[in-house]
């Protein structure tokens, strides 16, 4: 025979159930606007029945409810995939930024751009050649030189300090790398305690840990598997960053030099000994910075021929011309006691590097020591050292060509303007500065398209995982409602049974009253 209290016991099982299930629901409420939180859901099922016997024979006699778990609403392809975009995303941001710092050195299209200044250069030729001897107009070519020297300089310093400020970003990502890693592999541990412990699923726990690796695949491009015991295994490439509980890799800076600048360049390694391992992401912000870095160098490569140009090419021709005392001309750039030949200066492709001397006695010479080498030759800032300036040319008799002759000086505008150098690789020094230029607003304009497009990916994957693990407002008020009616039926039942017990025994048996 069924007990008498079966009934209440069933009852109590729905209380505990809808309370429970509110109580979830009351989670959610209060967690809605926490980043990274998902959605909870009490899962209950009817408990065993019980068999009763009726006249007819055998019955299952339901006993109620029980909630099995509370799980959370989270799809796995659509955190991978939000991994990836991300990663993507942060790196073409990381080089749309670098970009557009390099693109406010240069300053093209504009007045006071570098453009600019290397035509106002070549135009004091020109006025130059129109009177040889006409002191302001050398003066103006002295000026317009330093001027150029001072916007190449400017430049050079600029681009330098991008490369540190790339530097210390890195240092700063593998701060926070190892900051993320470590907290992920402490939530690994913990996630196992409760879990194999049978206290059931440590949903807020997991969402911090997708949190957290939701920040580190804007870092670097990450691969995460979940292994048998619930414990997330990281990699990044072919490094290991987390192996679920049994280790982490903690990454460090190393720091190497430039052989061409003299800079540092600092990458990422693991803290294995004696030869660490090097990091090498293919997506996110490390990857961005590094490629950025790379263009940047690239940018005083550009410089860097542009002042062997001037410290070669422009010396020979002013050399090759007479000043307003009919003596050989000196060089314009650089001056005449330097340790570098700049008459034999040249790139060799074959090694990478620039060179001087020539023959047998070719010396490799650093993109620094070119760029150091710049500037205007000390000596036109003496007495009357503007007439050291080689307008004449060396075409005709230094002794019979007039004072007002400016020949030379045409021809020197010419070969800023006009003429075509092996230096610059066939190409006239304004051509070539306008070609990477021209190159700088293609490159900063396809990583504008990517940043764009990547961001429009991201968002609609962010929308596909607040479908899925977002709370909604309108679905936990309705479930709370719900929840709430089921929970107050329960307890009227409840009532009535307890009124049905009280009748049966304080209400029956009683003879004469």
């Amino acid at each position: 025979m069924r007990s008498t209290f079966a009934g209440l016991n069933t009852m109590v099982s729905g209380l505990n159930a809808n309370q429970i299930a509110l109580d979830t629901v009351g989670h959610n409420i209060t967690n809605a606007n926490n980043d990274g939180y998902s959605r909870q859901r009490a899962n209950a099922s009817a408990t065993k029945p019980e068999t009763i016997y009726t006249y007819y024979g055998a019955s299952q006699l339901g006993t109620g409810t029980s909630v099995e778990s509370i799980t959370r609403a989270r799809d796995e392809f659509a955190d991978r995939q939000y991994w990836k975009e991300n990663a993507n995303l942060s790196q073409y941001e990381a080089e749309q930024y670098v970009l557009g710092k390099v693109e406010t050195v240069f300053e093209e299209p504009s007045d006071t751009g570098f453009q600019t200044v290397l035509n106002k250069f070549w135009k004091t030729f020109e006025t130059l050649g129109t009177n040889g001897s006409d002191y302001s107009a050398r003066v103006q070519v002295r000026d317009a030189g330093k001027e150029l020297v001072n916007s190449i300089t400017l430049a050079r310093d600029q681009l330098n300090d991008l490369v540190t400020d790339n530097n210390t970003s890195i240092s700063k990502d593998v701060d926070s790398i190892n900051q993320i890693t470590d907290e992920i592999f402490d939530l690994n541990k913990q996630i196992i305690t409760i879990e194999g412990s049978g206290s059931g699923n440590a949903n807020d726990l997991r969402d911090r840990r997708d949190l957290l690796v939701d920040q580190l695949s804007e870092i670097v491009n990450v691969n995460v598997t979940e292994n048998s015991y619930g414990a997330y295994n990281i990699t990044c490439g072919s490094m290991s960053l987390v192996n679920g509980t049994a280790d982490k890799t903690t990454l460090q800076t190393k720091t190497t030099t430039d052989p061409n600048y003299g800079f540092d360049i600092v990458t990422i390694t693991d803290s294995t000994t004696p030869t660490p391992v090097d990091l090498n992401p293919t997506s996110g912000e490390v990857k961005g910075i590094y490629d950025a870095r790379d263009e940047v160098i690239g940018y005083l490569d550009k410089l860097t021929t542009m002042t062997a140009f001037l410290l070669n090419d422009f010396n020979d021709v002013h050399k090759a011309g007479f000043d307003l005392n009919n003596n050989a001309g000196i060089n314009f750039f650089g001056s005449d006691t330097a340790t570098i030949d700049y008459t034999t200066l040249a790139y060799n492709s074959g090694t990478g590097t620039w060179e001087y001397g020539g023959g047998t006695a070719v010396t490799a010479v650093t993109n620094k020591d070119i760029l150091d080498e710049l500037k205007v030759n000390s000596k036109f800032d003496d007495n009357s050292g503007t007439d050291l300036i080689a307008a004449k040319s060396a075409t005709k008799s230094a002794t019979t060509e007039g004072e007002a002759s400016g020949t030379n000086a045409v021809l020197l505008g010419e070969w800023l303007h006009k003429k075509e150098s092996t230096t610059t690789g066939g190409a006239t020094l304004d051509d070539y500065y306008t070609g990477f230029t021209g190159e700088l607003g293609t490159s900063k304009t396809a990583v504008d398209r990517n940043v764009e497009n990547l961001t429009t990916v991201k968002t609609q994957i962010t929308s596909w995982r607040e479908s899925v693990s977002g709370v909604n407002w309108d679905e936990e008020l309705t479930n709370m409602l719900r929840f709430q009616k089921g929970y107050s039926s329960s307890a009227r039942v409840l009532t009535t049974m307890d009124e049905m017990l009280d009748k049966l025994i304080n209400g029956t048996g009683v003879v004469g009253r």
